[in-house]
């Protein structure tokens, strides 16, 4: 299966069975031309260059022809006619004799018992060429015939001329088998034997190629375009938005598809979650913006209301004192023994109650008012050692623990007196959030473009609802009369209008919480146009 782990190795083996097969019929047809060109080799030697015995007998055979004639033979040019046509068939049987033995000394044979039978074969045709020198001198005995004795004579000339011939024919029929007509079948036979044998090579190279290329095609269609089909409906579908769906394994081994398909997959999931981070930053940016509008909605109904309620809170606050002091100033004879102290404490209740009421006025007008402040560069770890000072004096807070590390200067362009409120607020909700020996830890985190003022306590801690609401104008945790609700709103516009952000974190009520204020260490300066 080494073979067949790469798309790559996959290519390479179709192509090479593919060019094998190709091979295979390649060297049928040539074997095809090669056998095809000795069959013409063959033909041709049969023509120009084999021995040929039977030419040289009929060459032979038409010299007896020539004296056994119609002619009459008492007429003297018929007589010439003859001697002419005679003189002319031994000289042809001649030359048919010097071609056969020119053909026949010019046999490549490399076997030494057919060089031993060449050479007597051509021993055999020395005798042939003195059969062929008598016939050449009976020709001058040829006479016309005018009485029985030449007649006799010419009977007697014929006899020789055909024992002669005769004796020719029998040393041809005794040499070994260069007959034409041998040649021929032998060569005849060897091309049908061949041509079968290339058929049945023809037919079974088809065969085995179509096979082969079934095989190839079958290979190809499950290795290579299946799945590069199902990639490329994977990649449509994800493309579609289904940025769930992940690609199955298209291939049993690990090869360019494996990769592919983890590479489409890793891809999915980077889309995935930057789908999510994307969500999340839109919820993010959306809770923003209604948190904002709360604010805005909150900062002008508060400033609407504690304007109304501010006089009237003041003249309460003023006729609760002058009560106060008079009631002090009149002799206690004159009031009742039971009514006495509870008038005291009733206008002291409502004395103070008034001025609660408008400290919390104050509150609303302060949160309205939007102060953005002086912003200089700043250090931001001197700001936290300054509210931590500040707290280590509260006694309330004396058994908790106060962790800051930094003593270093980390910079940047701030509204002092503004972030010394937000750490003094974060801080405060930090400690409140505590038991007895808890511990607030802050840390300052410098990044390049912005500083971080991690606070974190091992408190109450926040589910998720609160995590939702913690920023709302009015929303507190804490028991009734226990705080306004204020503190974070203002906390977290502030930072905001310092252009950072306010993150809180916590893994649960009872385990603890993070606040995160993440601050730009120089704020944006927009260019005029």
């Amino acid at each position: 299966m080494f073979l067949v782990r790469s798309i790559r190795r996959q290519l390479m083996l179709l192509f090479s069975i593919a060019m094998l097969s190709l091979l295979m019929l390649a060297g049928a047809g040539i074997a095809g031309l090669v056998w095809h060109w000795e069959a013409v080799d063959g033909l041709d030697f049969l023509l120009h260059r084999s021995p040929d015995q039977d030419k040289l007998s009929r060459a032979v055979s038409r010299i007896g022809e020539a004296l056994f004639n119609r002619m009459d033979l008492r007429r003297e040019d018929a007589i010439q006619e003859i001697r002419r046509i005679y003189l002319s068939e031994v000289e042809q049987a001649r030359k048919e004799l010097f071609e056969f033995r020119r053909r026949l000394e010019s046999l490549s044979l490399t076997n030494e018992r057919d060089r031993h039978q060449r050479n007597m074969v051509l021993g055999r045709l020395d005798s042939i060429y003195g059969e062929l020198g008598v016939l050449d001198r009976l020709a001058s005995g040829i006479q016309p015939v005018t009485d029985e004795a030449l007649k006799l004579q010419h009977h007697e000339l014929q006899q020789q001329a055909g024992r002669a011939i005769s004796q020719i024919q029998k040393t041809l029929d005794k040499l070994p088998a260069y007959q034409t007509r041998d040649w021929v079948a032998r060569s005849l036979n060897q091309g049908q034997s061949r041509s079968s044998l290339l058929l049945r090579t023809i037919a079974l190279a088809v065969a085995f190629v179509l096979g082969t290329f079934g095989v190839v095609i079958v290979c190809a269609q499950k290795w290579i375009s299946r799945p590069m089909r199902d990639l490329a409906r994977g990649c449509s579908r994800i493309a579609d938005g289904d940025t769930s769906f992940r690609l199955p394994p298209l291939s049993r081994w690990q090869d360019e598809f494996a990769d592919v398909v983890a590479g489409v997959n890793c891809m999915a999931d980077r889309f995935q979650q930057s789908e999510e981070d994307l969500q999340a930053k839109v919820r993010e940016r959306s809770d923003q913006l209604l948190r904002s509008q709360r604010l805005a909605n909150v900062g002008f109904l508060a400033a609407g209301v504690a304007h109304e309620i501010n006089n009237p809170l003041s003249a309460i606050s003023m006729a609760a004192e002058s009560l106060e002091m008079r009631l002090y100033d009149l002799p206690e004879s004159s009031l009742p023994d039971t009514g006495n102290r509870e008038i005291m404490d009733r206008v002291a209740m409502i004395r103070r109650e008034s001025r609660r009421c408008g400290e919390i006025t104050a509150r609303l007008l302060d949160f309205s008012r939007a102060d953005r402040g002086v912003r200089v560069m700043t250090d931001v770890a001197e700001i936290v050692r300054d509210v931590l000072a500040m707290v280590r004096h509260l006694g309330r807070f004396s058994d908790r623990t106060l962790e800051f590390d930094c003593d270093h200067i980390v910079t940047a362009e701030v509204s002092a007196a503004q972030i010394k409120q937000v750490i003094l607020n974060l801080v405060a909700n930090g400690l409140q959030a505590t038991e007895p020996g808890g511990y607030v830890i802050i840390r300052l985190i410098e990044q390049v473009d912005s500083v971080i003022v991690s606070i974190t306590d091992n408190g109450c801690g926040m589910d998720a609802e609160t995590l939702q609401h913690i920023f709302d104008p009015f929303f507190s945790t804490r028991e009734s009369g226990q705080g306004t609700g204020l503190g974070l709103s203002i906390t977290h516009r502030i930072i905001e209008d310092h252009g950072g952000t306010v993150t809180p974190l916590s893994n649960g009520p009872g385990q603890g919480s993070t606040f995160q204020v993440r601050l730009p260490r120089r704020m944006r300066r927009v260019n005029a146009a």
